[in-house]
C-alpha cells in the first residue's frame, strides 16, 4: 500500500496535482463491521423504500454535476460530449430502476392449492453484500454509481465499491452523493462504503471476506478471470459477474450497394476510434469478402478512418498496452497495415486497420483475441462455408454485427452462428452505443464475460444480486 499516488491528466499528459491516500487496514475494517447490520436493515426494506433512496442519489448527483464533471474531464481525457452522454446513461440508469421498483418489480409469485390446504411462494432475496470493482473506460457508468452499484442497491443488497485509482477523484465524488442520500433517508452505516487503492491487494482481500457475497467486475479478461479463480479458495465460494470484453466481429457481405458500402464504412470507421477505440464493444475484426466488392468496402473504410485525427487514451499502461498488442499483430508475417500518419503528442493512440486472409487468421489465435484500442482487424474470406466454419470455432463474444442488402440464406446462416456465439447480434448497425433497456442484453459466452445467462445492463440486471426462496405452507385455512 503506497503514502500517496495521484491519477493522471491524459489531455495535459502530466499527473494531477490531487494526491489520495489508500484507505488504511484499520479503516477499511471499521467500515466494513457495519456490513452485516447495514444488510440486514437494507435487505428487509420494502421496493418502494429502495426506489425512493435512487432517487434521492439522483438528485444528490445532479446537484453536483459540475465537480464531478470537472473531475471526471481531468482524470479520464474523455470530451465534454462523452461526458454528457455517460452522465445521461447513468441518471438513466437510477432513474429506470426506480421506476422499475416502483410500479413494475415482482418481488413475490405465489400458488394456492385450496383442496391441499397448501400455499406456495416463491421471494426474491438480496444475494448480500456486493462487491464492485469500478472500470478504466467508464468512470460513470460502469463505476460508483454505475449500472452494478443501482442494481444491486435495487435488489436490496448493500454495496462495497472499490475505486478504480485512475478516476479516484471523480469516484470519490460520486460516492460522497451516495452517502449524503444514505444520511438523508436515515439509513444506518454500511448500506455504501467506498475505498480507496492503487494496486491489486485490497480488491483481493475484499473477494475474500466472507461477509461479500458477489462481486461485479467490469475489465479485462485477466482482471476478470483472476478474481473467478480467487473466490474458489474461500470456504463459500461467491459468484463474480464479470463483463471482460469482447473482439466482437463484423461480417460484411458481397451484395452491398455502393452507397451502402459508404454508409457502412462510415459507421464502422467511427465506431473503430471514437474515443480512442476504449469500448469492450468496439468492432475488433471485419470479415470481408475477397474479390471486387470486398476490396470496394475496404478503400471505402480506409478512405473513412484516414480523416480521423488521434485523441488520447485513458491512460499511460493502456497506451502501452495498446501498442504491444497492435505491433504484435503486425509483426505476422503476411499482414498488411494501414496506419495512421498524424504525427501524436502525449498518450494520444494511433489508430490502425491490419489486413489478412482466414487462412492466417485461423493460423494464429493471437489475430482472434481483443486489441483494446483504435485498432480492427480486416480478414479477407474467399466463401461463406469456410467463414462459416471459422464463426463455428470462435470463442465467446459480447456482440456480432452482419452488414447486408438483401437477408438471404447465407445471412440467415450467420445470424445462426452468431447467437451461439455472443449476447447481442446487431444488424446493420455498429455494435457500440448500448442502451439502457429492458430488451437489451449486455454480455455473452465466457471469455467475453463469467455467465451467459446474465446482462450488465437493464431491469433484467438485478437478477445478478438476488436469489429465490421458496416458501411452501401447509394447512392454509
Amino acid at each position: 500500500m503506497s503514502a500517496g499516488f495521484r491519477t493522471f491528466n491524459p489531455r495535459k499528459n502530466s499527473w494531477n496535482p490531487e494526491v489520495y491516500f489508500p484507505t488504511s487496514e484499520d479503516d477499511c475494517a471499521f467500515l466494513l463491521d457495519s456490513l452485516s447490520s447495514g444488510q440486514s436493515f437494507y435487505g428487509k426494506e420494502s421496493p418502494a423504500k429502495r426506489a425512493e433512496f435512487l432517487r434521492v442519489i439522483a438528485v444528490k448527483m445532479n446537484s453536483n454535476k459540475e465537480g464531478i464533471k470537472h473531475l471526471y474531464l481531468s482524470e479520464s481525457g474523455l470530451s465534454e460530449s462523452r461526458f454528457e452522454s455517460e452522465w445521461n446513461r447513468t441518471i438513466q440508469t437510477i432513474e429506470l430502476f426506480a421506476n422499475y421498483l416502483s410500479t413494475d418489480y415482482l418481488a413475490e409469485k405465489v400458488q394456492h392449492f385450496p383442496s391441499e390446504s397448501l400455499q406456495i411462494s416463491k421471494r426474491k432475496y438480496p444475494i448480500g453484500p456486493v462487491l464492485v470493482l469500478g472500470s478504466s473506460n467508464f468512470p460513470l457508468a460502469y463505476s460508483t454509481g454505475g449500472g452494478d452499484t443501482i442494481s444491486a442497491l435495487s435488489a436490496g443488497c448493500c454495496v462495497v465499491v472499490k475505486a478504480h485509482p485512475m478516476h479516484v477523484g471523480t469516484s470519490t465524488a460520486v460516492a460522497n452523493c451516495i452517502l449524503e442520500a444514505v444520511k438523508q433517508v436515515a439509513y444506518p452505516d454500511g448500506i455504501f462504503t467506498h475505498l480507496i487503492d492503487d494496486g491489486h491487494q485490497l480488491a483481493q482481500n475484499l473477494c475474500l471476506d466472507e461477509r461479500i457475497q458477489a462481486v461485479g467486475f467490469t475489465g479485462s479478461f485477466k482482471g476478470g478471470k483472476a478474481f473467478m479463480d480467487l473466490v474458489l479458495k474461500r470456504k463459500n465460494p461467491i459468484p463474480v459477474f464479470a463483463e471482460m470484453g469482447s473482439a466482437n466481429p463484423v461480417i460484411i457481405h458481397d451484395d452491398l450497394s455502393k452507397f451502402e458500402q459508404v454508409d457502412y464504412a462510415t459507421k464502422l470507421a467511427f465506431s473503430i476510434t471514437n474515443d480512442a477505440g476504449q469500448f469492450c464493444t468496439k468492432p475488433g475484426i471485419i470479415f470481408v469478402p475477397s474479390g471486387e466488392a470486398g476490396e470496394g468496402f475496404l478503400d471505402e473504410l480506409k478512405h473513412a478512418i484516414s480523416s480521423v485525427k488521434p485523441v488520447p487514451m485513458l491512460h499511460p499502461r493502456i497506451l502501452q498496452n495498446f501498442e504491444s498488442r497492435r505491433n504484435q499483430i503486425r509483426s505476422i508475417e503476411g499482414v498488411k497495415t494501414f496506419l495512421c500518419e498524424t504525427e501524436t503528442k502525449g498518450i494520444e493512440g494511433k489508430w490502425c486497420l491490419a489486413e489478412t486472409t482466414l487462412k492466417d487468421f485461423n493460423a494464429h489465435k493471437t489475430m482472434q483475441e481483443e486489441v483494446f484500442g483504435p485498432f480492427a482487424l480486416v480478414v479477407k474470406y474467399e466463401r461463406a462455408h469456410e467463414l462459416n466454419e471459422c464463426l463455428s470455432l470462435f470463442s465467446g463474444q459480447l456482440t456480432g454485427s452482419i452488414f447486408y442488402h438483401n437477408q438471404d440464406s447465407k445471412v440467415e446462416e450467420w445470424i445462426e452462428l452468431l447467437s451461439a456465439k455472443v449476447g447481442r447480434i446487431v444488424l446493420n448497425g455498429v455494435p457500440t452505443g448500448v442502451r439502457v433497456l429492458e430488451t437489451m442484453h449486455h454480455g455473452g459466452p465466457y471469455p467475453a464475460s463469467s455467465d451467459v445467462r446474465f446482462t450488465a445492463v437493464g431491469q433484467d440486471s438485478i437478477q445478478r444480486f438476488q436469489k429465490d426462496v421458496t416458501i411452501q405452507v401447509q394447512n392454509i385455512t
